[in-house]
Parts: structure tokens; sequence; C-alpha cells
């Protein structure tokens, strides 16, 4: 074999190498909990497991209330006034007659001016926080060659977590 071949064959090996790649060699997703090929797993006991709940929810509704509003007014005044007055003066004689009608005319007054009492409804916005009990997930930690680590999980853990060489949990 001349020099020339044997460097091709040793271009093209190593080209072929660097495009296939050994199992070490691959990048991984640092977020894929998945084994990979040749890993050795092993069991890290659970240290302390904590419920994360979802957060708290707003609840609203719309209520219909009931309101009164007094607007007192001039003519209603005015016209209970006259009236009073009116009938104060009929039921009183003498010197009495003047005091029955300043008195009938000043509770015919008020009288016509609370008159105008309305009532009428609105409707009103009322809320209220509800806790929300649901788990969200679960903070877990766990021990490994003696160092602590901690991971967030969707489903509560067992007694141990299973993990890679370097404590990296895999699922």
């Amino acid at each position: 074999m001349n020099p020339k071949s044997s460097s091709l064959l040793l271009l093209i090996a190593a080209v072929v190498a660097v495009g296939c790649g050994t199992p070490s060699s691959r990048t991984y997703d640092p977020n894929d909990f998945r084994k990979r090929a040749g890993e050795t797993l092993y069991e890290a006991p659970v240290t302390s497991v904590r419920a994360v709940l979802g957060p708290d929810e707003q609840r609203c509704w719309v209520e219909r209330e009931q309101v009164s509003t007094v607007a007192p007014t001039v003519g209603g005044a005015v016209a209970g006034a006259i009236v009073g007055g009116i009938i104060g003066h009929q039921i009183g004689s003498g010197k009495g007659n003047d005091v029955a009608t300043v008195g009938g005319a000043v509770a015919g007054g008020a009288v016509g001016a609370g008159a105008a009492r309305r009532t009428a409804y609105r409707d009103v916005q009322k809320c209220e926080a509800v806790s929300n009990q649901t788990v969200h997930y679960y903070d877990v930690g766990y021990s490994f060659k003696g160092v602590d680590h901690f991971v967030q999980m969707t489903s509560p853990p067992g007694r141990t977590v299973t993990v890679n060489a370097d404590g990296v949990p895999r699922a």
C-alpha cells in the first residue's frame, strides 16, 4: 500500500468515526431525563417531599341589589306645605287655628319633600379568593454519594429516585 492510500484510509476512518459518534460523544438535552444507552443507574433515597399547590383562584359573580334613593324635591315640599296648611286650617279654631295651620304646613312640607323616594336595582360584582387544592408539582430532595440534590416532579416519588452516576434523575 502506498503512503497516499494509507493516508486516505485514515482520513475516511476519522470522518466515519466523527460522523457516527459514540454514545459518550452525543449531546443530550439537559431536560431529558430518559435513560441513555449504556448508562448505569442507581437508587438514591428520598429525603424530603413537598407538594406545591396551584395558585389561588378568584371567583366572581354578579348580584342584583335593591337601592332606594330619596331625592328631596322643592316642588314636592311646596305642594305638601300647601295641602298640610289647608288641612291644618280646617282642624283648628280661634288662636289654635293659626298654630294648626303652621303645623300642618310644616308636616305637609316634610312629607311632600320625601315623597320622591325611588326604588331601583343595580348589578354588583362580588368576588372571593378560593384556595386551589390541586397539586401543581412536587419538590423532591434526595441524597446521592453524600450530596443533597433537588428535583421537581409531576408525580409523587417513592422511597427512592433513580439516578445516573452523576446523581442526575432518570426515568
